[in-house]
């Protein structure tokens, strides 16, 4: 009739009583901006013979210039696709977007 009843050692149920009283904290990954200074760099240098270089202040400002474009030609893509009531954004949304927001000459 007797029953046999494991008792862990006294360190053990410090150790169990410490990890039910810690809460587990989910930590979130910090992600660096992301920037177009690595292709402006690319197309500067590919695009001439000459080594041309930029200063990192006018990267920063052909990096926002894109940014906002981009930006610009997502809204206008979204808002083309809402008023045709088509759930994904294709291309033809994207291409009519371009068409809309550069200028002719560019698009």
């Amino acid at each position: 009739f007797c029953t046999l009843l494991e008792v862990p050692p006294p360190h053990k149920m410090a150790a169990a009583k410490k990890s039910v009283s810690k809460k587990t904290v989910a930590k979130k990954s910090v992600r660096k901006p992301r920037s177009f200074g690595r292709y402006i760099s690319k197309v500067l240098k590919g695009s001439s013979k000459s080594k041309l270089t930029m200063s990192s202040k006018a990267v920063k400002i052909i990096n926002s210039m894109i940014v906002d474009q981009l930006e610009t030609i997502a809204t206008q893509s979204a808002a083309l696709a809402r008023s045709a009531k088509k759930r994904p954004l294709g291309s033809r949304e994207v291409q009519a977007a371009v068409r809309l927001t550069l200028p002719a000459e560019l698009a």
